[in-house]
């Protein structure tokens, strides 16, 4: 009986354990196609915190510059490979120790590898050099 009510009082505690995000992973675009993939309107800034340096970048963008020679081989930014055909890869770093997972590699058309540090580490400095998928970090907060 007492086992029984043991393991009861087990199952009832929540596991603590990392997010785990890798895989593959493809965009789907199925009845909400004409709404998703085209994107909101030049100019639809709705929930977006940005400020006038933001609006004047995102008001002066064109999808032409694409296709300039000069940004052939420039690795294509977030919002271009949200909407484009393309798959996403992420693939976890752990730590031979702890076994914990201390950082994702996101891969978009096997372009810029983009990590997210969850070790809590701090940001370079400003002479540090910068990458194309930029900087982040974070750490884990219980199982967040």
């Amino acid at each position: 009986m007492s086992r029984v009510l043991l393991v009861m009082l087990l199952a009832g505690v929540p596991a603590f354990a990392q997010m785990d995000f890798s895989g593959e992973w493809a965009p789907r675009f199925h009845e909400d196609q004409p709404e998703r993939v085209p994107g909101p309107e030049l100019g639809d800034y709705l929930g977006l915190p940005i400020n006038e340096a933001a609006r004047m970048r995102a008001d002066t963008w064109a999808a032409s510059i694409q296709s300039l020679p000069e940004w052939q081989c420039r690795p294509h930014s977030a919002d271009y490979i949200w909407r484009g055909p393309s798959q996403l890869r992420i693939t976890k770093e752990v730590d031979p120790v702890t076994r914990q997972i201390t950082a994702f590699h996101a891969e978009w058309l096997r372009s810029v590898d983009n990590v997210y540090f969850l070790d809590g580490r701090p940001h370079p400095t400003a002479s540090a050099p910068h990458t194309w998928g930029g900087f982040a970090t974070a750490k884990w907060e219980g199982d967040m």
